[in-house]
Formats: C-alpha cells, sequence, structure tokens
C-alpha cells in the first residue's frame, strides 16, 4: 500500500459536535517574519472563525507549525471549545506531539506546552494532512504579511453558539 494515500488530499468535515482547525505557517523572502494562519469550521464546514498572526524573527519551520498549533488550542481554549480535531501538514510536528517527545530544544518546548494544554483538554485531537487539505490555513498565513501583527475575523450569525459557545 502507498503510504501517500493514508493521508486524506481534501479537507474533510469533522464529526457532529465537533469543531475542525486547520493550521499553518508562511515564510516570505526577505520579510523577516513568521506568518501564522489558522481557521476554525463546523461539522457542516463553515467558517467559524479565521486568525492571522506574525512575528518580526524567522525561526524553523517546525517550530513555526508548533507555534500556530499552540496559538490556536489557546484561542479554542479562549472560546471554550472542547472538542477540536486539529490539522496540520507538518509531519514532523504532529509525530513529535503523538509520541510524546521531550527535550530542550526550542521546537521540543513547544511540543512540551502543546501536551500540556492537551492533558487539560481531553477532546482535543491533533492530526497530519497534507498541504492540499490545508489550503485555507496556508492561504491565510501568506495573507498574514499583508496585515498587522494580529487579525481575528469571526463569522457573523451565532455560529459558535451551534457548538456550544455563547456568541
Amino acid at each position: 500500500m502507498d503510504t501517500l494515500n493514508i493521508y486524506r488530499k481534501v479537507w474533510e468535515k469533522p464529526a457532529l459536535d465537533w469543531v475542525k482547525c486547520n493550521v499553518d505557517v508562511a515564510f516570505v523572502s526577505g520579510s523577516g517574519r513568521t506568518l501564522m494562519g489558522l481557521c476554525f469550521r463546523d461539522n457542516s464546514g463553515h467558517f467559524m472563525a479565521g486568525m492571522t498572526q506574525w512575528q518580526q524573527t524567522v525561526i524553523s519551520s517546525v517550530e513555526g507549525e508548533a507555534w500556530a498549533l499552540l496559538l490556536a488550542m489557546e484561542e479554542a481554549r479562549h472560546r471554550g471549545l472542547n472538542r477540536v480535531q486539529f490539522e496540520s501538514d507538518s509531519k514532523v510536528l504532529i509525530e513529535a506531539i503523538h509520541m510524546k517527545h521531550r527535550g530542550n530544544s526550542e521546537f521540543l518546548s513547544i511540543v512540551h506546552d502543546i501536551l500540556s494544554l492537551m492533558s487539560s483538554f481531553i477532546n482535543f485531537e491533533v492530526k497530519f494532512v497534507r498541504r492540499q487539505a490545508n489550503l485555507v490555513a496556508h492561504t491565510l498565513a501568506r495573507a498574514a504579511n499583508s496585515w498587522a501583527n494580529f487579525h481575528r475575523r469571526i463569522a457573523i450569525g451565532g455560529r459558535w453558539g451551534k457548538v456550544g459557545v455563547p456568541t
């Protein structure tokens, strides 16, 4: 069996009563910035919220992916979401989380923070997806370079209320 076929190539809706959050990081040559984008969608596939952020420092791609995932989890916690599937196109990051890697590097320090947060929210899941299934988050990350450091979009119409979070 071709192992590449195991991973989804298109975005899929989460299960009923779950939210899916895709995260990604991008780098623009010459900008000196690490860019992050994330997108929350409900079990119907409707946009709930999105966020972009950048920092004026270039970190490794795997550290950037970990930073983006940690920010997404903190945003989910802040919004009171408790059933969230997080998806990233960083296989190294997802494997480090699943294997509960520990160490002294900046990357593993962020992984440790992610694992600590996940231990408090048992219905936080992380999964690897191919870039094709992560295009919205990737597009948001690239767009972050054009905006102020922190930029948040929230859908109007009570979509948060459909998943048990006050609007």
